[in-house]
Formats: C-alpha cells, sequence, structure tokens
C-alpha cells in the first residue's frame, strides 16, 4: 500500500490515524472469535496488545512511519515496534487453532501474537480497499 499523505488534514491527522486503527483492532478482535472467546481464552490483556499493534501496524504501513519513530510517538520500545511489523499471521493462528484444540505445546517463542493477528486484520482490510 502506497503512503498516505496527510497534508492539509491539520489537526484531524491523529482522527484519520486512529480510525484506521480501530478498523484493523475490530477485525483482530473477529480473527479471535470474538469478546466471548478472548475471556473463555483468558487472554484480556490481548486487547491492549491488539490496540498497540493495530496502530503500530497503520503508523508504518499506511503512513510510512519507522520503528523508531513509531515507539517514540507511542511510548513503546523500538523492539516492541519491530516485533510486531515482523509477526507473522499464520504463526499466531497457528496458535489460535492449537489453543482452540487444548493442545498447549504449540510452539510461540518468539511469535508476537498480537502483532500477527493485527497484521492478518490489516491485510484482509487493505485488500477491501478499507
Amino acid at each position: 500500500m502506497k503512503e498516505v499523505s496527510l497534508e492539509g488534514f491539520g489537526k484531524f491527522r491523529s482522527i484519520v490515524e486512529e480510525e484506521l486503527a480501530y478498523r484493523v483492532f475490530e477485525r483482530s478482535l473477529r480473527l479471535l472469535g470474538g469478546p466471548r472467546k478472548i475471556v473463555l481464552y483468558q487472554r484480556l490483556t490481548w486487547v491492549s496488545s491488539l490496540l498497540e499493534a493495530a496502530l503500530v501496524l497503520v503508523l508504518h504501513r499506511v503512513f510510512g512511519r519507522t520503528a523508531e519513530e513509531i515507539a517514540e510517538e507511542l511510548g513503546i520500545s523500538v523492539q516492541t515496534a519491530r516485533n510486531i511489523l515482523r509477526a507473522d499471521p499464520e504463526k499466531a493462528l497457528q496458535y489460535l487453532e492449537e489453543r482452540r484444540k487444548e493442545e498447549e505445546d504449540v510452539e510461540t517463542k518468539g511469535v508476537h501474537i498480537a502483532g500477527g493477528l493485527a497484521k492478518r486484520a490489516f491485510e484482509e482490510i487493505e485488500a477491501r480497499g478499507w
């Protein structure tokens, strides 16, 4: 996706960024199976991680910000931003599938689950044209 120019948006710039992040966040929640599944999986901490990942992806892939710029703007570590940007959607979905089967032995080391889910959601929304 090409970078979006927000010149002329002025004070509305952050509103546009956040609206796109909300769309990615909502789709991420649906990929998890919705609020009830999140509660059943006892993964309420994922909600804030999903929102963070959604915003990181939007700022990077739509608005062209670097991991360093995103980290400074959001008050997160550069490594966290990089982990989200490198997250593998397939591994995140594999983890969820295994979790649904109650098989806890799935390898999650090095897998940023929220980042992978947000990335998959971003790609689905981007393919539909926002």
